[in-house]
Parts: C-alpha cells; structure tokens; sequence
C-alpha cells in the first residue's frame, strides 16, 4: 500500500469524514484579542463572518498574573491591566453593534483561559491576529498562538500581517487551497474546506507538494487520489481541482496561495502532544511559516490523537 493510499485509508475511517456531507456552521466565535495592531487586523473580519453564519461572538482578553511593564510605572500588574483593558474593550463596542458578543476577562494564562471558553461557551471557531516571525513580545501569535491552534478541539482561524484581502472575503468565500500530503494530520482540514467550498460554490484546490521528483507516483496518480477525497456530490459546487508541486513544503503552499489569490488557506496540523520534548517555539516549522506569513487568513484544523 502506497503513502497515498494508507492516508487515504486512515481519513475514510475517521468520523470526521462524515462532515464532508454536512455544513460547516460557526454559531460561536471566540475571538482572542491582546488590543495589539495584529489583533486589530483580525477585528476586521470577525463581523461578517458573524453575520454570514448567524453567530455571536466572544471577546476574549486574558490578563497575565504578574507583568513586570506595568510595575514599572508604580502600579500593580492587575490594576493597570484592568484599566488599560476596560478602556479597550469600551473601544470595540461600536465595532460590534448589530452582532449579539459578549465580552469576557480572565486572568491567567492563555491557552487555560481559552480552553476554559471553549468549553463553557460550546465555541466553533477561535479567530485570532497572528504578527510576523519577528514580531514583538506581547502580541498573541508565538508559541501561546500556537499552542492554541494545536490543542484547540474546533478550528482556528488567523489573520497574519500579510493578509490583504478585504474582510467579506471570508463571508463569502470563492477560492480555498487545502494543501495534502495524505498524513493523517493533513487529511484533517479537509472536511471543512470541502463544506466551506460546496456552500459557497467555491472553487477548491487540493494541493500536493513534494520536496523531490525521485521515488514519488506520476503526478495524474497523485491528483487522481487528492479528487477521491472530495464526495461525488460536492463535485458539483466546488470545483475540485488538483495540483502537484514541488520545492520546500512552506515557501511553496505560501507562492500557490499567492499566485492563485486565494481567500483561505485551509491547514491540517499536528497535535501539540506529538512534540513533547521538543522546543515549543520551531520558526521553521512549516505550519507555523504559513500561519504568520501567508497574504490570506488560514483556517488550521488539528488532528485527532
């Protein structure tokens, strides 16, 4: 049995393959927020996506127990932050109007919080800024950002410093890239990009990326096994199409995406428990590249364990 078709396998005998027939529905959306110019840039697209899917928002804000900045000024760390944060979150109130939200404040740290939310609040999608690789110290994407998108049950949507589409873009979707290498990590965006493409009438690229031509199936194989995993019937409305590329995993879905224009990246991941013991912060990792430095917001989906 080929990698191809073992991954195959393994996606079929997953419940998550019974979504393909099913709508995606985002009736709760958590949005993270830190108030930082990142987190701004993702406020843009947390409405119409409200509106498009009928859903109300959480607005999250999670205060650190102690930050050393604010006792700098004479303050304590929690007094400062209370402050800092009411002021902020009276600012997004107008941004909201016409959307049922509710504001949250939790202190502690991230992911628990968030975990914490998402649980109580049955949330389907967390939407988050993310900066660049390089970005400052107290923006959410990092290694907090991408604890949430590994551990996180529902789907993570982010929003990098390079996005550039207008926000409706995600309301009204037209072109999805799902990249596939047919790990099971991998297969598990595709439920969500095959509904998000049907119930928009988008078109959808499968994509395949190899580091080598050298031992690998001929590339009409290879799409032949990305269109089995679209369902006959979704045919119809999204418009399967199949590539196969080659070069560095990363640079090539972030140029595909490019130079397809498309308005969302969908991304299976690995869970977080599958890097125990090794460093929690990998620039390199090719999820990671592509959450921070793709032009357009990426949907990440975790696998199951």
């Amino acid at each position: 049995m080929t990698k191809i078709d073992a991954g195959c396998e393994r996606f079929r005998d997953t419940s998550a393959a019974e979504a393909l027939y099913g709508r995606v529905r985002f009736k709760n959306i958590l949005y993270a927020t830190d108030f930082s110019p990142a987190s701004q840039l993702a406020m843009r697209y947390v409405v119409p996506l409200a509106h498009r899917y009928g859903s109300q928002i959480f607005v999250l804000h999670v205060i650190p127990e102690a930050d050393v900045s604010t006792e700098a000024h004479g303050l304590k760390p929690v007094e400062a932050e209370d402050r800092e944060t009411i002021a902020s979150m009276v600012k997004l109130e107008p941004r909201l109007k016409g959307v049922p939200h509710e504001f949250m404040v939790r202190k502690g740290h991230m992911w628990a919080e968030t975990a914490r939310i998402i649980e109580e609040k049955t949330i389907s999608l967390v939407l988050m800024g993310t900066h660049g690789r390089s970005g400052a110290r107290k923006v959410i994407m990092g290694s907090v950002a991408e604890e949430i998108f590994r551990k996180a049950p529902c789907p993570v949507l982010t929003v990098g410093p390079n996005v550039c589409g207008e926000p409706d873009s995600l309301a009204d979707i037209r072109t999805i890239l799902c990249p596939i290498d047919f790990r099971p990590e991998s297969l598990a965006a595709i439920p969500y990009a095959t509904s998000l493409a049907e119930q928009n009438q988008a078109r959808l690229y499968l994509l395949q990326v190899s580091g080598s031509t050298a031992d690998e199936l001929p590339d009409a194989s290879t799409k032949a096994a990305l269109r089995a995993l679209v369902p006959p019937e979704a045919e119809r409305y999204c418009e399967p199409k199949a590539l196969v590329e080659y070069g560095a995993p990363a640079e090539t879905i972030l140029d595909s995406a490019a130079q397809l224009g498309v308005d969302l990246i969908a991304l299976g991941v690995k869970p977080a428990t599958q890097f125990a013991g090794k460093p929690p912060h990998r620039t390199a990792a090719t999820a990671y590249r592509i959450v921070t430095e793709a032009i357009c917001p990426v949907l990440t989906v975790r696998a199951r364990t």
